[in-house]
């Protein structure tokens, strides 16, 4: 999933190769909650979403890296351009196939979409200065705290990153900031040259079979990005077919959610019913059985959420059931 380089590292295919296993991974997991398999919802629960943008980051860095590495061996701009335009193919066919599987929340700018941006975006970068590379990356990674509007908010806009209220979309890493995780990877690159750390490296060569075989999928990675998620999906969806595992409710799923974060499980629990009861009071029980919410509806759960949780906390179970002010 990066540009390569005629100077091949084992150590950064296999670095390329556990990233590609994590995903994988976290993918198998997204997929057995998405099916019902499991009562944790994947795509929210905090442990989960910081692995996921873990190895999104891992990524981008190795695509610095790779940048760098690559123009030190002197690669053509013609060989530069037909791995980009792979990694653009790649990007537009997951767009299509997830706006055919999930046309609410398809991705339009992940992964795939911010390595061929990041591949270009770099490019200046590459014989800058390290210490400018790292102040832009710092700009870069901080500038959605300050900048923000709702201007951003369409698909149109929002990969830019200044959006006020973000996509509903299965996989987003928007420019601002996941390209500082690029730039922090050219800086790491030029470092290592400049310090003959690349020259030790390529004298390393993986063995035993378990590198080995990281090696080899770091260097399909792109491949097994590609195909992982149809051969996950179509042996678990069969089977949720023939088992039809029963979806969790709201409240189970809730819970799970709060106890996987360390709280305490009967204070979950609580406040769980809690929310679910104030939102049928209300007249929102629609939200408790929708597989997906957008973003303004999930605001919505998450602000009567809150407000359970801390009737919960001061012991106020009588009034543990908040009306919701909805604009």
């Amino acid at each position: 999933m990066t540009i390569p380089t005629r100077l091949r590292l084992d150590a950064l295919d296999i670095a390329r190769g556990v990233a590609i296993l994590a995903m994988v991974i976290y993918h198998f997991a997204w997929d057995l909650s998405f099916l019902g398999f499991v009562a944790v919802d994947v795509g929210r629960e905090p442990g989960w979403v910081t692995f996921a943008r873990s190895i999104a980051a891992s990524f981008l860095v190795i695509v610095g890296i790779s940048l760098v590495l690559a123009q030190d061996a002197g690669q053509r701009w013609s060989k530069f351009m037909l791995r980009l335009g792979k990694i653009a193919a790649a990007a537009a066919v997951i767009t299509v196939a997830t706006y055919l599987v999930f046309p609410d929340a398809f991705i339009f700018f992940g992964i795939l979409h911010m390595i061929a941006a990041g591949s270009i975006l770099a490019l200046p970068f590459l014989r800058a200065p390290v210490p400018l590379t790292l102040a832009v990356a710092l700009v870069v990674f901080t500038a959605p705290a300050f900048i923000s509007s709702p201007a951003f908010d369409s698909r149109w806009l929002a990969w830019i990153g200044f959006f006020e209220t973000p996509p509903l979309t299965n996989d987003f890493e928007p420019v601002f900031p996941w390209f500082s995780a690029v730039l922090a990877g050219v800086a790491t690159g030029r470092i290592a040259l400049d310090r003959g750390w690349i020259a030790r490296l390529s004298t390393w060569q993986a063995r035993g079979r378990v590198v080995r075989w990281l090696a080899i999928a770091g260097r399909w990675s792109l491949v097994i990005y590609l195909v992982h998620q149809p051969i996950l999906l179509g042996a678990l969806y069969p089977l949720a077919m023939v088992t039809r595992p029963a979806p969790p409710t709201f409240v189970q799923a809730c819970t799970a959610e709060c106890i996987a974060v360390g709280s305490d499980p009967d204070l979950c629990e609580t406040a769980c019913n809690c929310t679910s009861d104030a939102l049928v009071r209300n007249g929102f029980e629609a939200l408790l059985e929708a597989r997906r919410v957008g973003p303004q509806e999930q605001a919505l759960i998450d602000d009567v959420a809150r407000q359970c949780f801390a009737a919960t906390r001061e012991g106020d179970q009588d009034g543990a059931t908040p009306q919701i002010n909805v604009p």
